[in-house]
């Protein structure tokens, strides 16, 4: 059982590195609320950064494992919040219809 639980976490050691800096940087840099809130903040940041991380692999294969350690404290830094703010952003960018300066004239 023990084999098994190291195996997985050298095999995704980047990953969890990363995840455990985007929680650490999520929890001391909050500003605001109590620590339980800064916490569950931190633990929203890290299962976000994971996900991200492996969002990004899954359409770019050739992303190295240790990106997971800059994606974790980027998300870390800036928060869920925000990130999610500038996702969408970027995806109503992308979907919004451009116009067509040619067809004006």
């Amino acid at each position: 059982m023990f084999e098994k639980i190291a195996n997985f976490i050298s095999s995704h050691s980047e990953v969890i590195t990363g995840g455990v800096f985007c929680f650490l940087i999520s929890v001391l840099s909050a500003k605001k609320g109590t620590i339980m809130n800064r916490i569950v903040g931190g633990i929203l940041c890290s299962l976000f950064s994971t996900g991200l991380y492996y969002g990004i692999v899954s359409v770019f294969p050739t992303v190295p494992a240790y990106s997971a350690v800059a994606i974790g404290s980027f998300v870390g830094f800036v928060g869920v919040d925000e990130c999610k703010r500038l996702i969408l952003a970027r995806i109503r960018y992308l979907l919004t219809p451009k116009k067509d300066d040619d067809k004006n004239e």
